[in-house]
This record gives C-alpha cells, sequence and structure tokens, in this order.
C-alpha cells in the first residue's frame, strides 16, 4: 500500500525520489535485517546485515571503478581557454607561441576535432537563453578550416616516456580549432542547399581549449574505500565477538557427574 502510495505521487519529483529511496532502504536491506535479527538477536542481525550490504557495496565499486560506469564524476571535457580573432599571433598565451610550430595538425572532420569543435560552439555562438554575445548567431554560420592538437603525453616523475600501463600523469593537452565564416550562397528552387563554403575575406577564428580530464573513477573510488573500511569493521566486530563467545564457552564449568 505504501509502494503503491509513494509511486502514485505527481507533485514535487524531488519529494517523490526521496520517497521511493527511502522506501527501497527500508523494503530491501530493512526485510533482510528483520529475518536476520529474528534468528540471530538484533545486535547480531544488523552487523551480518551491515557486512553483506556493504561488502556488496565494496564489490560494485571495483567494478564501477575498473569499468568507468554506475555512479561516476565528471567525464573528459575540452574547456575554452582563449578565443582569438584575425591573427593567431596576437595571443598573449606563451602555449601559442611560434604557432603552428610545434603542434600536430589534425584533419577536418576527424573525430577528435568534431567533439572539440562542439565544445567551442556555445562561446562561439551562445545559445539565446543564455543572453551571452558571441562572435557569430549560429553555429551555422561558421565551418571549421582547420585543427591542431598539442600535449597530452603521459609521464611519471623523473620518467619521461613510461608505458601506458604505468604513466597514470597527463601533460596538458591543447587543442586549437580554427573556424571561418561562411560564404553566402543562393539555394536554387528545389535543390537542396549548397555545401557550406569558407568565405576566405573574412578573418579566422582560433579557439584555444585545454582538455579537463574530469573524475570519472574518483566517486567510485571513495565509495569503495569507505564501503570496504564500514566491511571491515564489521566483521571484525563479529570475529571478536565469536573469540568471546568461544572463551566463554571454554572457561564454563563442566556438568557434575553423578556418583
Amino acid at each position: 500500500m505504501i509502494p503503491t502510495l509513494a509511486f502514485a505521487l505527481k507533485w514535487e519529483p524531488q519529494i517523490h525520489g526521496l520517497l521511493v529511496v527511502l522506501l527501497a532502504i527500508v523494503l530491501l536491506p530493512g526485510s533482510a535485517y528483520l529475518l536476520l535479527s529474528t534468528n540471530l538477536g538484533a545486535r547480531v542481525g544488523f552487523l551480518v546485515a551491515i557486512a553483506g550490504l556493504f561488502g556488496w557495496m565494496t564489490l560494485m565499486a571495483i567494478i564501477w571503478t575498473v569499468y568507468g560506469i554506475g555512479f561516476t564524476g565528471n567525464p573528459p571535457t575540452w574547456k575554452v581557454q582563449q578565443v582569438t580573432q584575425g591573427d593567431i599571433a596576437n595571443s598573449t598565451l606563451t602555449v601559442l607561441d611560434g604557432f603552428p610550430d610545434g603542434w600536430h595538425k589534425i584533419a577536418v572532420g576527424d573525430p577528435n576535432e568534431t567533439a572539440a569543435a562542439a565544445a567551442a560552439d556555445p562561446v562561439l555562438a551562445p545559445p539565446a537563453t543564455t543572453g551571452k554575445q558571441g562572435i557569430f548567431s549560429t553555429s551555422s554560420d561558421y565551418i571549421a578550416v582547420g585543427a591542431y592538437d598539442k600535449g597530452g603525453e603521459k609521464y611519471l616523475p623523473g620518467w619521461s616516456h613510461p608505458p601506458d600501463v604505468v604513466g597514470v600523469l597527463h601533460k596538458p593537452h591543447y587543442f586549437v580549432v580554427q573556424v571561418q565564416k561562411v560564404k553566402p550562397q543562393a539555394t536554387a528552387p528545389g535543390q537542396a542547399p549548397p555545401k557550406p563554403v569558407a568565405d576566405p575575406t573574412q578573418p579566422v577564428v582560433s579557439v584555444l581549449m585545454i582538455r579537463d580530464l574530469g573524475n570519472v573513477r574518483q566517486k567510485p573510488i571513495v565509495v569503495g574505500i569507505s564501503s570496504a573500511i564500514i566491511f571491515g569493521i564489521a566483521c571484525y566486530s563479529l570475529h571478536r565477538r565469536d573469540k568471546q563467545a568461544m572463551a566463554a564457552r571454554g572457561t564454563a564449568l563442566e556438568p557434575v557427574g553423578r556418583g
């Protein structure tokens, strides 16, 4: 009856979600604890239930951490550092000194370029709902004409090029997407719109971005460590109780036999 009422709530999604979570906690672990407490007692049943719950949480957190699924943190993203209109040599950032020397050119249309360009769109042409003013009105007003990246290599302190297995640290990974305003073209009646072409008379806009690696595995690692600690405490408490019970049985008086 209570679960039916909780799922039937149509107002305040936050309250609805909170009630569902509370009911799940009461019905699933709560029912297991009820059965254990009736057979083992309230205290021992609670310790067994806690050990089982957090042992399972530890295993789940290990799976989440290995595969990067479940309760995860923020995914990797590109973050815009600077937008330069015209000659990129006018940039004040030292990472762009001598550009494009030392940078790796990436073909337009490459998946890496597409992902970086998508991250630059909200800065080049902000949505109207944000109230911000960009260089372009919409993302259809420009096309990518070049892409470059630099850095991102794995390293360890004192070891510049370690194998990927042990290289847990990363050098900053920079990406430059260059776009240009599209050339106005007439569309013939009944024909498909012509393919966008960059207008060579318009200045090139260069967007410098840096890779934010995110923290996809941070949350499951914290959950796993916390669950393992609670699991260990519960198991130690059960082990200590068993030792006390065994010691008590060993010191009990033997029954007096009949003479």
